[in-house]
């Protein structure tokens, strides 16, 4: 018998025994598969968000807090209204947890005693001050990929990001599972912006103005007047 013979005996054998070549399954079939159902529902899944400590924000936020892996946008038309003071709850929350806090280019020096007092755990605060708008943006991309970093705040420069380095900032947020809270000048609402979420923050006497210009999955242009803390930075001493 030749090898010919032998192979054609050998797969009547394999038919016979009940051996069936595999059938490629249907698309329907494979998306009904529980393996593969479950893991398309779960990257469709809204991200609960974290408490911003303040109750009347968090109702009026879909996901009940500061939308988590993403960025949130901050629009002031003068620093040193307190708009830091919006922060602090949940920076001091992520100083607690053990995760890093990176502030990139502040315009001016945080003041510690305020942060201490507010429960930030200052040995979790790392201050960056990249030199031009390129190494800002390595440097917050790179921290908001790497999973350690809780909470980055960035301050926009003098230059204005393109809509494309504003979408890698996102990006990398919900990459790294972080917040991140991008403070802009507010002039900067008569564009759009890839951002989760975006207030205009205005100073009102003892309380801080908060306009919601937008949020996804949820409404917009409600607005409420919180406490404020204008002793978070030293102005005389301006960093740039």
């Amino acid at each position: 018998m030749n090898s010919a013979e032998n192979f054609m005996q050998n797969k009547q054998l394999s038919t016979q025994a009940g051996s069936q070549p595999a059938q490629p399954q249907p698309l329907q079939q494979l998306l009904t598969r529980p393996d593969i159902w479950q893991l398309a529902t779960q990257q469709r899944r809204p991200r609960t968000g974290i408490e911003t400590g303040y109750r009347g924000l968090d109702a009026l936020l879909a996901s009940r807090g500061w939308p988590r892996g993403a960025t949130s946008e901050l629009l002031v038309d003068k620093a040193g209204i307190g708009e830091m003071s919006l922060l602090l709850p949940t920076l001091a929350e992520m100083t607690r947890q053990g995760r890093m806090v990176i502030l990139v280019n502040p315009p001016h020096i945080p003041y510690a005693p305020a942060l201490v007092q507010a429960g930030v755990q200052l040995e979790k605060l790392l201050i960056v001050h990249p030199r031009g708008q390129r190494d800002q943006l390595w440097t917050a991309e790179q921290s908001l990929q790497s999973g350690a970093c809780g909470a980055l705040v960035s301050w926009q420069g003098n230059e204005t990001p393109a809509d494309k380095d504003l979408r890698r900032l996102q990006l990398a947020a919900r990459e790294g599972d972080g917040l991140h809270f991008h403070f802009r000048p507010g002039s900067s609402a008569a564009t759009p912006s890839p951002a989760a979420l975006r207030l205009h923050l205005q100073g009102d006497g003892e309380q801080l103005a908060v306009h919601l210009l937008k949020q996804l999955n949820g409404k917009s242009g409600q607005r409420i007047h919180l406490a404020r803390r204008a002793d978070l930075v030293r102005r005389d001493q301006p960093l740039h």
